[in-house]
């Protein structure tokens, strides 16, 4: 089987949380992705195998459209949308998840609401830097995918045969969509031991991918289009793509939440970019980076824009303008690739 990441001791502790309680809310981060939803709604349906009624998950905002089909998502409270029922949630809650958060500040507007509550705090990620905001944190940055994290709770658990086809679909989702379809940080041999067991619930994992990257509307095709052959721009040198994508065409793209997610991942595609980097003007400048091999896009977004996430896979934030922005990834990359030379 897959090999023993979470402490044993913290497995137990929430494990008897999870006994002990009957009212559980869970709570992803703001702009939510495929494992954000997908982490949060498995835990929530392992929960519901268990006799869990009170089971409540909550986004701080709107999640992509293309997540829409996954089992329960139609159930999940949105704070922007139904701000008083999450509070009501949060309020009578025994115990909150975190789940692929790694600070209260990616909740977004929603962070406040965590203030003066009495429930017991329990965060699951897999993000680097925890901050020190649960009474209990399982932290595994070196792990692909925090629904790989729920996975391992359940399995660790020793209720592996009660995990519901349901939580599976979503698990395998989160497991996908933040490694790429599984072409990067996806060298783990245990992810495809995951896989299997998965696939004895019963998922089809081809009807996962159709349904997840094969869901376009002609506005997001066309928006791709448009953001590659108008704003990509090459950096031969640092074998580098840059892309933006301004207020105005967000606008006259009528973009929904999700539309730009795998966007930075396309220059990838071309044989000469090792590095993309994507750039979104909305309330702030959205920073996406993405990498091929051992270029460690984290420690960019972290020491240019405050962000941060994995070696091939990470994101940061500007408040400033999109051409400011800019500058500032193409002004570091001399030294950031001299810094990887040496």
């Amino acid at each position: 089987m897959i090999s023993k990441i979470i402490d044993e001791n913290l497995i137990q502790r929430i494990d008897q949380m999870i006994q002990k309680w009957s009212s559980f809310v869970i709570v992803g981060h703001e702009n939510p992705d495929g494992d954000a939803i997908g982490s949060t709604l498995g835990l929530a349906h392992f929960l519901h195998s268990l006799g869990k009624e009170r089971v409540q998950v909550i986004m701080p905002n709107e999640f992509p459209a293309n997540l829409a089909w996954l089992p329960g998502a139609d159930e999940v409270l949105i704070y922007t949308r139904d701000e008083e029922a999450c509070r009501q949630c949060l309020a009578s809650a025994d115990v909150i998840f975190f789940l692929d958060l790694n600070e209260l500040s990616r909740t977004g507007k929603m962070a406040p609401c965590f203030e003066g509550l009495m429930a017991y705090r329990i965060m699951i990620d897999h993000h680097e830097h925890p901050d020190n905001f649960a009474h209990l944190t399982v932290s595994h940055p070196e792990i692909a995918s925090t629904s790989e994290l729920v996975f391992r709770l359940a399995c660790r658990t020793g209720r592996l045969d009660i995990l519901s086809y349901e939580s599976s679909v979503c698990i395998y989702t989160g497991m996908m969509t933040d490694t790429g379809g599984f072409s990067y940080n996806s060298n783990a041999k245990d992810i495809y031991i995951i896989i299997y067991q998965l696939l004895l619930k019963g998922i089809d994992k081809d009807q996962i991918y159709r349904n997840v990257y094969y869901a376009s509307s002609e506005n997001r095709l066309r928006m791709i289009g448009y953001a590659l052959y108008k704003t990509m721009e090459i950096i031969p040198e640092y074998q580098t793509s840059i892309m933006t994508l301004d207020r105005r065409k967000i606008k006259e793209f009528k973009l929904e939440a999700g539309d730009t997610d795998s966007l930075v991942n396309q220059p990838l595609t071309i044989k000469e970019v090792n590095l993309s980097v994507f750039l979104k003007e909305e309330d702030v400048i959205r920073i996406s980076f993405r990498s091929i091999g051992n270029i460690p896009v984290n420690r960019l977004a972290r020491d240019l824009f405050g962000g941060g996430g994995h070696l091939n896979a990470a994101g940061g934030r500007y408040r400033g303008t999109l051409q400011e922005a800019v500058q500032i990834v193409k002004d570091a990359l001399p030294a950031f690739f001299a810094s990887l030379a040496g």
